[in-house]
């Protein structure tokens, strides 16, 4: 997995406070799971080496705005401090406007295209795990062509371009998977299922 460096884009924040949203539980909740499941992989903060970080980032849309997990928090111990609301992403201009007190996930920009390009989804998990990159192919999922660097452009061109109406669950190459969903629990149950389809192989 690539090596983090932050974020790879500019942010202007309009209001720094925490935002406070119902369906953080949620997200709170689904980033533990997701670490007991084997997917969201740790590593020492590169600032902060006495912090522990987590590859991966969940959000949930709001209206016409979407709260996303702030870049380096561990998902596996959410808190609702851990938390950026997303107000407008602007891909060209590679800048995000938000409010909160933390930096928004390294991958804010692919989250904001498929909710503008898939209208009907409200939450997107991302996580990384080897076996389904291993068995992405064998289980017939849908997968981006080429590896691209995290947060890039690139990278979220590669998934718009392979998204469509019934297309839930995408691996992107020597990276990760994004999982989506009209709920956590849809979201969620997803990934169970590819991880059970690929036990199955496994056995």
């Amino acid at each position: 997995m690539e090596q983090y460096r932050g974020i790879k884009f500019d942010v202007n924040v309009i209001d720094t406070i925490f935002p406070n949203f119902p369906e953080q539980k949620d997200l709170i909740t689904w980033g533990r799971k997701l670490c007991e499941l084997g997917c969201i992989p740790t590593y020492p903060d590169p600032i902060d080496h006495d912090r522990t970080c987590s590859a991966g980032n969940l959000s949930i849309r709001s209206d016409d705005h979407f709260i996303i997990t702030a870049a380096g928090s561990h998902l596996g111990k959410l808190s609702d401090t851990d938390f950026v609301e997303v107000l407008d992403v602007d891909v060209d201009a590679q800048l995000i406007t938000a409010a909160g007190m933390l930096e928004p996930s390294s991958e804010t920009m692919l989250h904001g295209e498929i909710y503008t390009f898939r209208k009907d989804i409200r939450v997107i998990f991302h996580g990384h795990n080897d076996l389904i990159l291993k068995y992405a192919d064998t289980l017939g999922l849908r997968s981006t062509k080429k590896h691209y660097p995290y947060g890039s452009v690139k990278l979220l061109q590669s998934v718009i371009h392979i998204l469509n109406e019934s297309v839930d669950f995408i691996v992107m190459k020597k990276h990760g998977f994004i999982s989506l969903g009209k709920t956590c629990q849809e979201a969620g149950n997803l990934v169970i299922k590819v991880l059970s389809k690929i036990e199955k192989e496994i056995s």
